[in-house]
């Protein structure tokens, strides 16, 4: 039987009493890939990043580096300043000190932070000690041994790779003394500087990135970070928001070399992330979350941020464009004096709460009843998410008063069409098939079921959201002027070509057949790219009629079963 790939992690932090600074009996559990830690000022967030962010990392002497050419670790220290003066409060009760959890190797391993100080340094320090360590059962080890070699050390940090990025990657180049700004060509091999290319162009559109990487720092600030060139503006003339990006994209360049050095030994990594929102407009913030989830789940990361932005939120929050079955979640604290977990973690009260817009005089809002829209499959929910972005899912949302979900169930089309005839509740859901299902009169007239767009003028399986795409692919790489030709143009990768689709997308058995599940297998083979080309978008450009028509069908069907559930 195959090796499973382990995953390493951090499974939560724990707080006891007295409190550590103000936190105090709350457990917080991390999420497999993404968890965006939310709530006011000075509520503890930094601090909780600093916890984790010390126990975890890799401190071999002569060990892996990262881009920045930092070792793949962080302290405390050099991320939340700990006055000396809390030293001695801390170590009066000790076993309150927070606890981290994690999984490892096979093990899980819980870490107290006891705080303590060092004479060379005028700010106290974390020391993680294991306070219990157990081996998991046999099934449940996701490596090919376990042995004594995988222990952790008492005092020692967790050896999961880490990547702190703090403030720091914000100071600017621009406000800098000239003197103190360093900026040099950076070798860095081709496979990271695509990622890195890639990712950048992902989240910014239009903005003109070339591969002359550089290395750029302050003097005296610790900023360090790799930058692509730009086309109209030298490196150091980015933006605040371009600057954060790169510094990001350098964290996951740095993974992705780590990944290629270890080999089969590569288990993953720790991503940390203070402010991540900072200096990105409201589109590129949705942009820079789908960007994370993409490289997070290819590098298998484990991603760890705090943030102030609303639209950061609704982009991870199942009740905005987010999904209740994914890997990320929203962390929400309240109560700055007495920080803990809000006990309603719902989009409405975390909203709310980040206005302290709800009195207490007036009743909390009703919650919006959830409206699950069913597609036969993933692929068809895919496409729908590519058409009708969460945003405009989080407008129509509101607009009838509900929440809504998509849901693929995994079923054909017409027994998908038939499920209200089995049961009354479906008659309450939207149900949306591939354009090659036909709907029965009694399902039309239901306002509940709609198809998904394909080409006018398609017949049989040509139909499906799946040989929609490649057709058009094959279009795009064949066409010499037109549309699609602009569209082949227009793709979000580097000197796009037919030559590139070709090999990109068709270089195999399932890229040459339009059989069904063949074709299923295609897509979801070339998922990623398919997304970070942006051919969806480039299929929606091409073909607006037939999109504008299936968001009004959409809308259409929002409309008339929303009255029944509100």
């Amino acid at each position: 039987m195959p090796a499973v790939l382990r995953r390493d992690r951090v499974e939560s932090i724990e707080f006891f009493t007295p409190p550590f600074r103000k936190l105090s009996n709350t457990v917080i559990d991390f999420a497999e890939r993404i968890t965006v830690i939310a709530g006011h000022n000075g509520i503890g967030k930094s601090t909780i990043l600093g916890l984790v962010a010390n126990t975890f990392g890799i401190t071999d002497k002569g060990g892996p580096q990262s881009y920045f050419g930092e070792p793949f670790y962080a302290n405390i220290e050099r991320i939340v300043y700990l006055d000396l003066k809390e030293v001695a409060n801390s170590q009066q009760h000790p076993a309150s000190a927070p606890v981290v959890s994690a999984t490892y190797a096979g093990a899980t391993i819980r870490k107290r932070c006891g705080m303590t100080q060092r004479s060379e340094w005028e700010r106290a320090r974390v020391v993680p000690r294991t306070v219990e360590q157990n081996k998991l059962k046999q099934s449940d080890v996701q490596h090919r041994d376990t042995d004594d070699k995988d222990e952790v050390g008492n005092d020692a940090k967790v050896p999961v790779p880490l990547i702190f990025l703090g403030v720091k990657r914000l100071a600017s180049i621009g406000e800098a003394h000239e003197k103190d700004v360093v900026s040099r060509a950076m070798m860095m091999d081709v496979e990271d500087k695509k990622l890195l290319v890639d990712f950048v162009r992902s989240v910014i559109v239009g903005g003109d990135v070339t591969a002359d990487v550089t290395h750029q720092s302050i003097k005296g600030s610790g900023k360090k970070s790799v930058q692509p060139g730009y086309v109209s503006h030298p490196a150091l003339a980015i933006s605040m928001g371009q600057d954060s990006l790169g510094s990001i994209g350098t964290a996951l360049a740095s993974f992705n070399k780590l990944k290629r050095d270890q080999g089969d030994d590569y288990c993953g990594g720790l991503l940390i992330i203070d402010e991540v929102d900072v200096g990105f407009h409201p589109h590129a913030i949705e942009r820079l979350i789908q960007a994370l989830k993409t490289y997070g789940k290819r590098l298998n990361l484990q991603i760890i941020a705090t943030t102030h932005s609303p639209r950061l939120i609704e982009a991870i929050h199942p009740d905005g464009a987010g999904n209740a079955k994914s890997p990320d979640k929203v962390v929400y604290l309240i109560d700055t004096k007495h920080p803990r977990l809000a006990e309603d973690q719902s989009l409405d009260a975390i909203l709310s709460d980040m206005a302290l817009s709800q009195a207490d005089d007036i009743p909390l809002p009703k919650a919006k009843p959830a409206l699950c829209v069913y597609f036969e499959d993933e692929e068809g929910a895919q496409f729908c998410d590519a058409l009708i972005s969460g945003h405009k899912r989080g407008a129509l949302g509101r607009k009838y008063g509900v929440q809504i979900k998509l849901v693929p169930l995994g079923v054909g089309g017409s027994n998908l069409i038939g499920l209200p005839d089995k049961d009354p509740i479906f008659r309450d859901r939207i149900l949306i098939v591939d354009a090659d299902t036909t709907i029965p009169n009694k399902a039309s007239k239901r306002g509940n079921t709609i198809k998904l767009p394909c080409v006018k003028g398609a017949t049989g399986t040509d139909r499906s959201p799946e040989n929609t795409i490649k057709k058009f692919l094959r279009g795009a790489a064949s066409a010499s002027d037109g549309p699609l030709y602009q569209a082949m143009r227009s793709f979000n990768v580097k000197n796009p070509t037919s030559d590139k689709i070709i090999n990109g997308f068709f270089n195999g058995e399932n890229g040459a057949s339009d059989k069904r599940e063949g074709s299923k297998t295609w897509w979801k083979d070339h998922w990623n790219k398919l997304t970070s080309w942006g051919v969806l978008d480039q299929w929606a450009h091409c073909y607006p009629g037939e999109v504008a028509k299936f968001i009004a069908d959409f809308e259409a069907a929002i409309a008339s079963t929303a009255k029944r559930i509100t």
